[in-house]
């Protein structure tokens, strides 16, 4: 039974839920199999207990005393265990979410009773809409209730016809919502892997549709519609500022806010990395920010990505004894599989900056490198300990290694050319003769002036 679907969705629910689900299988309406509740209690046994994984004819036997053991049986068990489950937590998904339960009761008025039931339904699920969160599918809720009206009305009055300009104003904003929030996420996406959107075509007219029209209003709305033109025109600060407006007073819903957050984030990476130096401050401000209210904190838990960079950029602001806070106050947030790997990289680079070089070095080696940019950042780090410890043939070997490691990763987009810059210029310091004072002008003017650069200051600072 180990690793089956049934025990994964055990595993995964607190005690409190766990006993919910035993109070529904006991209930004759929702379960009329014994020997269902049966299994249920033998894998909740070995949850509470730690003991040894399952075994199938263990379980069977406790299940079925009086049988011989019939492995098809046991498939059976499972799968009727599996379609009870799901159904608790469809039950659980209803109770959890008002608005969703009074929809379908909606639709069950309008097919099953009269008019007075229907309408007493209908003014409870405006209530609810009312005091709900404007969040994405808040809009899509909306139609909904719109819809079940309508469709009311259609079977039994005339002047139905006079509620579709309604109803299509609440299908558009739902539509125009969804539609951009999921290009922001794609557009994030892009910017690390490479990526095609399919129907892209459609993406322009909305935009020509909604600059200067009505629906910018809608603070949501806007605030994806200002990504998407920051992305556009990169040049133009406007769109960016506009954004960091609506999203940095605390007036958006923390569901919807989180993920616009994460999306000026990465938009200020990209910008940085272009080499608009300015936005280092503003990455970093946006970054305490997000600490601070626990939007980066999503149920108690901190992004390893979201971790390595803020170490990163508080490194570059030279920010040493708000660094070493940071790391030991926030690495109990980091998953547990990831903590121990990140927290060592993040000293790694602490150290190396202080000028500790032989901590630094001890600290990257217990790094497991899994993650393809943890990797690289790892390499860069030793790249720049060997020059500091003036290990010129280690150096020139790792360079030509690491650039053959960049190359075959494919996948990488505009962070591709900034490793392989860093490297030539890598390169070129080692090459430079040190006592010939234009080619080090060149070489510095070539580096100034390189947009794609994150390491432009230490390659400044050594030439």
């Amino acid at each position: 039974m180990k690793g089956s679907t049934v025990l994964q969705l055990l595993e995964g629910m607190s005690v409190y839920r766990r006993n919910r689900l035993r109070k529904f299988l006991q209930s004759p309406y929702h379960n009329q199999r014994e020997d269902v509740l049966a299994l249920f209690e033998q894998a909740g046994r070995y949850l509470e207990g730690g003991r040894a994984p399952l075994d199938k004819e263990e379980v069977f036997r406790a299940v079925y005393p009086a049988r011989p053991y019939d492995e098809q049986q046991l498939r059976y068990l499972m799968s009727f265990l599996l379609k009870a489950i799901e159904q608790f937590l469809i039950n659980e998904q209803l109770n959890e979410n008002e608005v969703w339960a009074q929809r379908l009761l909606l639709k069950a008025y309008r097919e099953n009773a009269g008019p007075k039931s229907f309408q007493k339904a209908l003014r409870r699920a405006r209530q609810l809409q009312e005091k709900a969160e404007r969040v994405e599918f808040f809009y899509h809720d909306s139609f909904a209730i719109e819809r079940e009206e309508y469709l009311f009305r259609a079977g039994r009055k005339r002047d139905a016809p006079s509620q579709l300009p309604g109803l299509n104003a609440a299908l558009e904003e739902a539509f125009l919502l969804s539609r951009l929030k999921q290009s922001c996420l794609l557009s994030a996406h892009q910017a690390v892997f490479r990526e095609e959107e399919e129907g892209a075509g459609l993406l322009p007219l909305l935009m020509g549709y909604l600059e200067g029209s009505s629906h910018l209003a809608n603070p949501l709305l806007a605030a994806y519609f200002y990504y998407l033109k920051a992305v556009e025109h990169p040049g133009e600060s406007g769109w960016y500022q506009s954004l960091k407006e609506l999203i940095l007073p605390a007036s958006l819903p923390p569901e919807e806010r989180r993920p616009l957050f994460l999306l000026a984030i990465n938009y200020g990476i990209r910008q940085f990395n272009d080499g608009q130096e300015t936005y280092l401050q503003e990455l970093f401000e946006l970054y305490r920010t997000g600490l601070a209210e626990g939007l980066l904190l999503p149920e108690g838990r901190l992004s390893r990505f979201a971790f390595k960079n803020i170490t990163a950029i508080a490194l570059r602001l030279r920010q040493f004894e708000w660094t070493e806070h940071f790391i030991g106050q926030y690495q109990q947030y980091l998953p547990p599989r990831h903590r121990e790997n990140y927290v060592h990289f993040c000293l790694s680079k602490l150290r190396f900056e202080q000028g500790r070089l032989g901590q630094a070095m001890e600290r990257l080696r217990q790094v497991e490198y899994e993650d393809l940019f943890l990797n690289i950042d790892a390499k860069i780090m030793l790249m720049k300990i060997y020059y500091e410890m003036q290990e010129y043939d280690a150096l020139d070997s790792f360079l030509r290694s690491f650039e053959r490691f960049i190359r075959r990763h494919q996948e990488l987009t505009y962070h591709r050319e900034n490793y392989l810059n860093i490297i030539y210029f890598t390169r070129k310091l080692l090459e430079v003769n040190p006592f010939d004072k234009e080619a080090r002008a060149a070489l510095h003017q070539e580096v100034s002036t390189t947009p794609t650069l994150t390491e432009r200051g230490w390659l400044l600072e050594r030439i």
